[in-house]
């Protein structure tokens, strides 16, 4: 075989591996970008999701947030499941809607829980029109933000927050949004 021959299959050789590296890697940077943002209770998220018009994103960053997808989670607050759903905020819930999904003792639930979860992501929304100052009504409850956004100290247009003056709340609202931002990378959520 010639030396311009045999360099030549080598090249096509070097280039092949290259290639099938970089695939190989990209497929590993893949299946640990969907470790690190795990999806699970597909089902009943995306029905959720279509039903409250809560991206896929909102609602995986808080479940991973709030339980880590640990069905039976409780917290020192007693707020329990997926989303960690409070006593009060269940039977507002329920008071608002006028209906239940589903009993206090059922909120453990995946499908109640995410039903619950979700819907108040939704009202969150609506009321304060983007996901941090949603996310903050969620973990602080809407009469706070709603205190906060008339307070010039936190917020200079009365819609959104640029401070956060409970420590719990402000690193709760970072870390929602940093998990939303990881779930749009790693699926292409919106």
């Amino acid at each position: 075989m010639s030396k311009v021959i045999k360099n030549a299959v080598i090249g096509v050789l070097v280039a092949a591996f290259l290639i099938f590296a970089g695939v190989m890697m990209n497929k590993s940077s893949k299946l640990l970008e969907h470790w690190a943002y795990p999806t699970e209770y597909n089902e009943i998220v995306e029905q959720k999701s279509g039903e409250y018009s809560v991206p896929l994103s909102v609602i995986y960053a808080v479940i991973r947030t709030e339980s880590g997808f640990d069905p039976n989670a409780e917290s020192w607050v007693g707020a329990r499941g997926l989303m960690q759903i409070t006593k009060d905020a269940h039977d507002w819930i329920d008071y608002y809607r006028g209906e239940s999904t589903g009993t206090w003792e059922e909120i453990y639930d995946p499908e109640i829980n995410i039903d619950y979860g979700v819907w108040l992501l939704s009202y969150h929304y609506e009321k304060f029109g983007n996901w941090e100052t949603a996310f903050a009504a969620y973990n602080a409850g809407p009469n706070a933000v709603a205190k906060w956004l008339e307070n010039p100290e936190y917020s200079s247009d009365g819609e959104t927050l640029y401070s956060i003056p409970y420590e719990e709340t402000s690193k709760y609202v970072q870390k929602v949004s940093a998990y939303r931002e990881g779930y749009q990378k790693a699926y292409g959520f919106d």
